[in-house]
């Protein structure tokens, strides 16, 4: 119960930071990182593809909601549902390559969300300005991953620690 009011929070926190603070900085390259994508890759990491993409949808409803909305009803929220269930279901097959899953999830879900802007008839969503804004977001969503990505290994809950090595000469067994 406290992880699930935990993860609400911090849902809440990532979309008042995003929406109030990171929408308005003047980067160069008119990008600005997506703390929402990240947020969902990093839940649906830890939690696996249906919890990731209950969050997606939930996160991407909320980022539909909040202002500026200027595109269609759901659009975010279709794409961060497909975001989290592949990343949760990526995870899942291939526990060890989390940061790959991370780097292609950022890669391939700005992709995705102007082929669903185009599919659902955004006007910001043209195939002329992709190739020119794509780089820029990824290359924003990468460095702030990178950072993410590494605070959430850090603090997970599941540390390994390497295990004490007895020293010392060992039993020598003898064969008989």
């Amino acid at each position: 119960m406290l992880r699930a009011i935990t993860a609400v929070l911090l849902a809440g926190l990532i979309m008042i930071v995003q929406v109030s603070i990171v929408n308005r900085l003047p980067l160069p390259g008119g990008g600005a990182p997506d703390l929402v994508l990240l947020g969902v890759v990093m839940f649906a990491l830890a939690r696996g593809p249906v919890p990731g993409a209950a969050a997606g949808f939930a996160m991407g409803l909320a980022a539909d909601v909040l202002p500026p909305s200027a595109h269609v009803m759901g659009q975010y929220a279709l794409v961060f549902c497909l975001v989290g269930y592949a990343v949760g279901r990526a995870a899942e097959r291939a526990p060890g390559a989390s940061a790959v899953t991370v780097i292609v999830a950022v890669m391939v879900a700005p992709l995705l969300a102007a082929g669903v802007g185009g599919l659902l008839g955004d006007p910001r969503a043209d195939w002329h300005t992709l190739p020119r804004v794509w780089p820029v977001l990824v290359m924003y969503n990468l460095a702030v991953a990178a950072a993410v990505f590494w605070g959430v290994s850090r603090f997970s809950a599941r540390r390994h620690r390497r295990e004490a090595v007895p020293t010392g000469a060992y039993p020598v067994r003898r064969h008989v």
